[in-house]
């Protein structure tokens, strides 16, 4: 067994791992990462960067039955599946070898294999050369999620998780999807769009749980333009394989019904991965749930073991985890003042309309006995929209009724995944209502919208009608 010394382990290189790897070594320790597959875990190799490129394509073929109002004669898009995989595999390649030339710049050493922590200052890993022990001062977990499967559904050939999903061999003609989440309606309008017959189960009743219904109720309409079939209040029971694919007996409502499709696509949530990693070996339990506790500057329990990203309790985002990696290795590397302590989280949604949301919701700031004002404005009235052909959605803004502070802003329409961040530094910042609507937005501009939204707060929006 070789054996190395290094000042930090960094136990997975996803968003949280290589970017706490990346500043650790900025301030000057000596880090190593250990990661069993590609530099980017599952954001950049079968998460966040494949989708995206898979629905970027999904909307340019949506695009195209447009061009006749605009003038242009199109010949209806022919995909090649084979090709558009080949395209969103170059993106990940581009950025996970990006990874790979940040690490070698800053000298970072990556040890390719699955990590063991065996003590507070031991790792082993179990590389294709054999095993490897390396001694540190500081570990951190950053081994992220992982999709979870259910009873009667395990991952197999003709059920999908996200990661088949977005490698398929051919486009299925009919795909049943079980999960109207996050993952879910993405994916599942991407198949829609480029001409998958798409069926949604979800169990809770409406799609995309959690999220602000207002908001919902957009996607689903433009979802069911697009074809869909969705059912919510619903769940799949059971499934088998035909001679032609699949066979799906779902409850839908109270009452049994049987659907074919070509493959099933399982969505219903991640789960950490925190077993078999050695945290038994440090005295660090996960909760039930299979989350890593830890305090505000990501340390758990025991002292010099630090936890990030997916493992740890909180919205699974890649945002978040790299906000984490940030603290971990500034804490790790003692900086005055270092904690993970932000007001708001944004999370965005890449369904069409994309659906961007920060800070309270009405329903939250209800449940807490706040006395607010709400404030929209609709996309429909927007030039910058209009230009786009991308008028469906709003921008809702929730502001403190005494002091006009913002709590929570919530978009569906065109690009408000770009756009959410200014909603999110208001509310870090303290700002108020009035704040946002003297700041001169551009015009035409999409981003006009947040600002009609915060005159609508106190019925001053120009270029809506009055109420």
């Amino acid at each position: 067994m070789s054996k190395i010394k290094t000042d930090v382990v960094v136990l997975g290189a996803g968003p949280a791992g290589y970017v706490c790897a990346i500043r650790a070594a900025d301030l000057g320790k000596n880090v190593i990462c250990v990661e069993f597959d590609n530099l980017g875990g599952t954001c950049l190799n079968v998460g966040c960067i494949p989708s995206k490129a898979l629905i970027s394509a999904g909307h340019f073929m949506e695009s195209t039955k447009h061009a006749a109002t605009m003038g242009f004669t199109v010949e209806t898009p022919q995909l090649d599946i084979a090709k558009l995989i080949e395209w969103k595999e170059s993106i990940v390649k581009r950025l996970t070898g990006g990874i790979g030339m940040l690490f070698k710049n800053r000298k970072i050493e990556w040890v390719k294999g699955k990590g063991k922590i065996m003590t507070p200052n031991k790792i082993e890993v179990e590389t294709a050369d054999g095993k490897v022990e390396i001694e540190c001062t500081d570990i951190v977990v950053a081994t992220g999620s992982e999709p979870a499967p259910i009873p009667g559904f395990d991952f197999c050939e003709q059920v999908w998780s996200s990661t088949e999903a977005l490698a398929p061999k051919e486009l299925p003609k009919r795909l049943f999807v079980i999960g109207g989440g996050v993952i879910g309606m993405e994916l599942g309008m991407f198949y829609a769009q480029v001409g998958t017959e798409v069926t949604v189960v979800e169990f809770m009743d409406q799609i995309l749980p959690g999220v602000d219904p207002e908001l919902c109720k957009i996607v689903q309409r433009k979802a069911k333009k697009a074809g869909m079939k969705i059912h919510v209040g619903s769940a799949a029971k059971s499934w088998k394989k035909t001679a032609t694919g699949v066979e799906v007996i779902a409850d839908i409502k109270g009452k049994e019904k049987t659907f074919e499709a070509d493959a099933i696509l399982l969505t219903v949530g991640r789960k950490p991965v925190t077993s078999e990693i050695g945290l038994e070996n440090i005295g660090v339990k996960p909760d039930k749930r299979g989350f890593i506790p830890v305090n505000d500057q990501c340390c758990t329990k025991t002292p010099h073991v630090y936890a990030v990203g997916d493992a740890t309790t909180g919205m699974m985002l890649a945002h978040k985890g790299s906000a984490q990696g940030l603290v971990a290795a500034g804490a790790i590397c003692r900086q005055p003042g270092v904690a993970y302590d932000p007001k708001v989280v944004p999370g965005v949604i890449y369904t069409d309309p994309e659906i961007a949301t920060t800070g309270l919701s009405e329903a939250e700031c209800k449940e807490r006995g706040l006395d607010i004002k709400v404030g929209r404005f609709n996309f429909g009235a927007n030039g910058r929209a209009m230009s786009m052909q991308a008028t469906d959605g709003l921008v809702k803004v929730i502001a403190d009724a005494k002091d006009d502070t913002i709590l929570g802003v919530h978009m569906v329409g065109p690009n408000v995944t770009d756009m959410i961040s200014e909603g999110s530094l208001a509310i870090e910042g303290g700002l108020t209502v009035e704040d946002i609507t003297l700041t001169i937005h551009p015009h035409p501009t999409l981003s006009e919208v947040f600002m009609e939204a915060c005159e609508d707060v106190h019925g001053m929006s120009p270029h809506a009608m009055k109420k």
